[in-house]
C-alpha cells in the first residue's frame, strides 16, 4: 500500500510538473521575478515580497505543487510580464490598497495577499501598442504595473498605466461622469543586453510623471459573461520589482 501511495504522488508531482511545462510551451516563458521591500533610498515599499527566500526581498519562479495549486512567472506571448499566485497559499505578495491620494473612500486593508493575485507589467508605444518586455533595451517611462486581487471575496484591480483596460479581455471600467482620472506610470529599466535583446529589467514607478505614485483601484463587476470595472479612487502604490530572463 505504501508503494502504491508513493507511486501516486510520483504521478501527480509528474502530472504537475508536465502542466507547468505545458503552460509555459503554449503561452510563454518562464522569467525570474525578484520584489523587493524596499526603494533604493531605503524608503519602504507599499507592494512588498514575502520574504520566503531573501531578506528584504523575495524569488518567485513557477513551479506548481499539484495540479491545481500553481505560481507562474513568465512572459505572455504578447511580452507582457506575469507573476500569477493561482490557488495557492504558500507564495505571497504585500499589497497596500488603502494608501488615499486624496479624499477617497477607505480602500481594502493591506496586508499578504496570495490566492488568485497577479502582478502584470507591461510597455506601450505612444499609439497604445504594447511593446514586449525584451524589446525594451533601454529604458521606457509609458508602462503599467497592474495589482488584481481578492480581499473578502471581492475582486480589486490597483492599476498605474497609460493606456488603462486596454487589451484584450481586460474588461470596461466604469468611471464616474467626469470620467476616471489619469494615474501615475510605471518605469521599465533594462540592465544588460544579450544579442540585441534585453534579458535583465527593473520595474520602479515613472518619478518624473503627472500622479507619480497614484494608482487607480477598481472593483470587479460580472454580469452575464461580461466584466466591468468599478472605479473607486486613487491609491499611492511603490514598487521595485527585478526580472530577468531565464
Amino acid at each position: 500500500m505504501t508503494l502504491h501511495f508513493a507511486e501516486r504522488s510520483i504521478r501527480g508531482l509528474c502530472f504537475a510538473a508536465l502542466l507547468l511545462t505545458s503552460f509555459v510551451t503554449a503561452f510563454s516563458q518562464n522569467v525570474t521575478t525578484i520584489v523587493h521591500d524596499y526603494d533604493l533610498t531605503g524608503a519602504q515599499l507599499l507592494l512588498r515580497s514575502d520574504d520566503d527566500n531573501g531578506y528584504q526581498q523575495a524569488t518567485y519562479t513557477s513551479y506548481c505543487s499539484s495540479k491545481t495549486s500553481c505560481l507562474y512567472s513568465y512572459f505572455a506571448s504578447n511580452g507582457e510580464l506575469e507573476l500569477l499566485l493561482y490557488k495557492q497559499s504558500l507564495r505571497t505578495v504585500w499589497i497596500t490598497p488603502n494608501d488615499l491620494a486624496g479624499s477617497e473612500p477607505a480602500g481594502p486593508p493591506a496586508g499578504y495577499y496570495s490566492n488568485n493575485t497577479s502582478v502584470r507589467s507591461d510597455c506601450f508605444d505612444q499609439n497604445g501598442n504594447i511593446v514586449p518586455f525584451w524589446n525594451v533595451v533601454t529604458s521606457s517611462g509609458n508602462c503599467k504595473l497592474g495589482v488584481t486581487f481578492d480581499s473578502g471575496g471581492t475582486v480589486y484591480k490597483l492599476l498605474m498605466s497609460p493606456f488603462p483596460f486596454s487589451g484584450p479581455g481586460d474588461g470596461t471600467p466604469i468611471c464616474p461622469s467626469t470620467g476616471c482620472p489619469a494615474s501615475g506610470l510605471a518605469t521599465v529599466t533594462c540592465n544588460r543586453v544579450s544579442n540585441g535583446q534585453c534579458v535583465s529589467w527593473t520595474i520602479v514607478p515613472n518619478s518624473s510623471t503627472a500622479n507619480a505614485n497614484v494608482a487607480n483601484l477598481y472593483r470587479e463587476s460580472s454580469y452575464k459573461g461580461t466584466t466591468t470595472w468599478i472605479f473607486i479612487g486613487q491609491y499611492y502604490n511603490t514598487f521595485r520589482i527585478d526580472v530577468t530572463n531565464p
